[in-house]
Parts: C-alpha cells; sequence; structure tokens
C-alpha cells in the first residue's frame, strides 16, 4: 500500500502541475478556461493515468479559493489573469489502496503581488513545521499526539497575524478512506490526543482564507514510519507557481 501510495503520489502531483500549465496553455491561446473546464482536465488526466477509485479535484479562483469548501458547479469561474488559482486534488488506484491528496496554488501572473507571496510564504512555513515536530520527535524517541502537530503549524500563522483566517483543522488522517479513522492534526474542531505511531498516514494542509479577498492553501501528505514522517510527494511545492499569462 505504501508503494502503491508513492506511485499515485507522483502521479497527482503531476496532474496538479499540468493542470496550472493547461490554464496557461489556453489563456495564452485566446481560450477561455473555467474552474469547470480545468476539473474537467484534472479529472480526465487522473483516470487516464489509473487513478480512477475516490477521485475528485476542486479548483479555486481569485476570491473563491478564500472557501475552504468551495467546489465549483458546471463551468464555475472564469479563470482570469491576476488572481489566485488553486488545485486540490485526490484519488487512489483501487478499492485497497490509500489516496494521495494534495493542493497546490499559482498565480494567474509572471509576477505575483508582494501580499500574495508573503501569505504563501507563510502557509508554506506552516506546513514545513509540522514536518519539522514530527520529525524532531522521532529523532528524539519522544510520543507526538495530533494536537500538537496542528499547534506547531498554527502557530506560525498566528505569529504572522493572520490567525483568524486559518479556519480548520491541520490535517485529517488518511488510510483507505480519504478521511481516513486514525489521528487527526486538530487542536481546532477538537483536540486529538491520539498518538501518531508507526503506520498511519495524514495530511499536512494549512491555510489562509480571508473572506471576499484570496485564498492559499498548502497540502501534503504523510507516512509516519519508525524512523519519522516520509513526505509525499517527493518534491512538495516551495514556490508559489507563476503563469506567464
Amino acid at each position: 500500500q505504501l508503494e502503491d501510495h508513492r506511485r499515485t503520489a507522483e502521479i497527482v502531483a503531476e496532474v496538479g502541475k499540468g493542470a496550472f500549465a493547461e490554464a496557461e496553455r489556453a489563456l495564452r491561446a485566446g481560450e477561455a478556461p473555467t474552474e469547470g473546464s480545468i476539473t474537467r482536465w484534472i479529472l480526465g488526466r487522473l483516470e487516464r493515468a489509473g487513478v480512477t477509485v475516490d477521485v475528485d479535484t476542486h479548483v479555486a479562483v481569485g476570491a473563491r479559493a478564500a472557501d475552504p469548501h468551495y467546489a465549483p458547479e458546471g463551468e464555475g469561474e472564469a479563470i482570469e489573469p491576476g488572481q489566485v488559482l488553486l488545485v486540490d486534488l485526490w484519488g487512489r488506484t483501487s478499492e485497497d489502496a490509500v489516496s494521495a491528496d494534495q493542493t497546490w496554488m499559482a498565480w494567474l501572473g509572471p509576477q505575483a503581488p508582494d501580499r500574495v507571496v508573503d501569505l504563501w510564504t507563510i502557509v508554506r512555513d506552516s506546513r514545513d513545521a509540522g514536518v519539522r515536530l514530527l520529525e524532531d520527535r522521532a529523532a528524539a524517541g519522544a510520543r507526538i499526539m495530533g494536537y500538537e502537530v496542528d499547534d506547531a503549524c498554527r502557530a506560525v500563522i498566528d505569529d504572522a497575524g493572520f490567525g483568524d483566517y486559518f479556519i480548520h483543522r491541520t490535517g485529517h488522517s488518511i488510510d483507505r478512506k480519504l478521511h481516513g479513522s486514525g489521528p487527526n492534526l486538530d487542536n481546532l474542531e477538537t483536540r486529538d490526543i491520539r498518538r501518531i505511531i508507526p503506520g498511519v498516514g495524514f495530511s499536512i494542509e494549512p491555510g489562509i482564507y480571508i473572506p471576499g479577498d484570496v485564498g492559499l492553501r498548502s497540502e501534503i501528505n504523510a507516512h509516519f514510519g519508525e524512523d519519522g514522517p516520509e513526505v509525499t510527494p517527493r518534491e512538495p511545492q516551495t514556490d508559489l507557481i507563476l503563469l506567464d499569462v
């Protein structure tokens, strides 16, 4: 299952980044891409790659990305330059497999405003703070509980002054179900005191959501092994992806 998840994670990452390239291509060609058209492109590419079970995606442009539960209906919003573009996508290869669930972020333009870059950096650093805590506890042979990872991620966003805009838990358990039965990274919706033990998987997905304005999230997955967390995909997003439109 772990090896299958690794392969699926790389497929999901490739399709997620490819969706931005498709939006860029369409805009440069004078077409009129929408959240709906990019959604269909993503689902088609995932199916073609063998990711066919529990597969879906949420594509959100501009202020729509400020709603973490937003999913476009029909064509949704037009994708136009000068906005963020969020792509959340997930799926697995069989009923026995473990899903890969990722969120990628782009700016529709060759240079993003400093404010958007700053927000992205805060979100990325929040995500990475959770990974570091998991690594440090594993190296020390110390126990760690789900709520503690949420605290570590949330502290970065709190310290930057955006705590009120991080409105969901940091991560959910992932097993054969996308939202699994193991420990969640949560000290907001509940206080998850379950220990993170070798063999469990989960998402790490902090975000900042400013209503009517902008939303950014970064989502990776982690499998906690005897030596600590293994993050998927192999190369998580580090910088906001810029599209030449």
